[in-house]
């Protein structure tokens, strides 16, 4: 049967250089088309993974630029966390530093108002300190966590716990301002105080006896426990201590005289024990308290005693009640101080803050 024109296959003879026989390979004509196909498809393919290849090398570059952005970033941000990390270290330094001189001002104020017999001043409040909320926690051991994931970048772990450390430092260290805020006004209010009241004290002290640094201390001791309230709430003289003129003649006034009326409440100066309470020629009915350091205390020309020997009183206790009695010209309370058995001026001792009146 006779082959359709078109579709007879090609045949390709190849001849050996060698005395072997020619061989003949048969081609279908179906062949060519498909092999045509196959280039085609072959072409286009390589094309599209050219292509695809070279926007990947390109997503490539711009990630492996962006990587390195972000190196950078961390980089700097590292460097800012640390500089920053120095910052509040030396802050908080500073307020720790200011802290421990305001509390040895403190512990010096508080000595020297040991020692001149000063009650201690109110404590100021503190601020209430922040608590921090579990999720404050939870976000801190986040950070860490987050860190751990990519410890070997620039700014990782280092940065995330310095940053939480330094948040952390900040707000505590900020209270301690706020509290300093409030303290040192107040703080300073206390020190004009205490140096009103030790010059007032000062000038108590004759300067012969303040020459040196222990001998100024034994003073401001003495001063600090001897009796120095008012025997009576009137703060008026008629007579003071030293020499005076009475009934016409020149005599040594060994103490202070109040005018009161009569019946009038008679208080200690200061704490200590009666030594006597009774009549005395001169003084009428007296009353003598002996305080500490040598101090004694005399009231005398009273109307009624209200304790007796050997009891023990407090500082503003009533233990008379005001008179004629004794050597007098009227009714008033004779006020007298001793040291070690010497007289001396009641007015050198008594709160300096409480203003009196001499009546001529």
């Amino acid at each position: 049967m006779p082959r359709k024109k078109g579709r007879q296959p090609l045949t390709v003879i190849v001849v050996p250089h060698s005395e072997r026989a020619p061989i003949s390979i048969s081609i279908p004509t179906w062949l060519f088309p498909l092999l045509g196909v196959l280039s085609l498809a072959l072409i286009v393919g390589t094309g599209l993974l050219a292509l695809r290849s070279y926007a990947l090398g390109r997503e490539l570059t711009a990630l492996l630029q962006e990587r390195q952005t972000q190196l950078t970033r961390e980089r700097e941000m590292r460097d800012t966390i640390l500089a920053q990390h120095e910052d509040v270290q030396g802050l908080s330094q500073q307020v720790d530093g200011f802290q421990t001189e305001l509390d040895g001002v403190r512990t010096l104020s508080d000595e020297l108002r040991r020692l001149i017999g000063l009650p201690a001043p109110s404590p100021t409040p503190s601020p209430t300190p922040t608590k921090y909320s579990d999720s404050f926690y939870d976000d801190t051991a986040r950070v860490d966590r987050i860190a751990d994931l990519d410890s070997n970048a620039q700014g990782g772990r280092l940065g995330s716990r310095l940053s939480v450390r330094n948040m952390i430092v900040a707000v505590e260290k900020s209270q301690d301002v706020v509290g300093m805020q409030v303290v040192i006004p107040k703080t300073f209010r206390e020190l004009a105080d205490l140096r009103e009241q030790m010059l007032a004290r000062l000038e108590k002290i004759d300067p012969e006896k303040r020459t040196t640094p222990a001998d100024l201390e034994k003073q401001l001791r003495l001063l600090a426990a001897a009796p120095h309230l008012w025997p009576t709430e009137t703060h008026r003289l008629s007579s003071k201590f030293g020499y005076r003129t009475l009934l016409g003649s020149l005599e040594f006034h060994k103490g202070i005289d109040i005018p009161v009326w009569y019946g009038t409440q008679v208080r200690a100066t200061q704490d200590g024990v009666v030594k006597s309470a009774g009549w005395q020629t001169g003084y009428g009915w007296t009353v003598e308290i002996e305080h500490d350091l040598g101090f004694s205390t005399i009231y005398g020309h009273n109307s009624q005693l209200l304790v007796s020997k050997g009891d023990e009183v407090k500082a503003g206790d009533v233990i008379a009640l005001s008179g004629n009695s004794g050597r007098t010209t009227g009714p008033h309370v004779h006020y007298e101080m001793r040291l070690n058995g010497t007289v001396v001026d009641p007015l050198r001792y008594i709160d300096t803050d409480v203003p009196y009146v001499v009546e001529q």
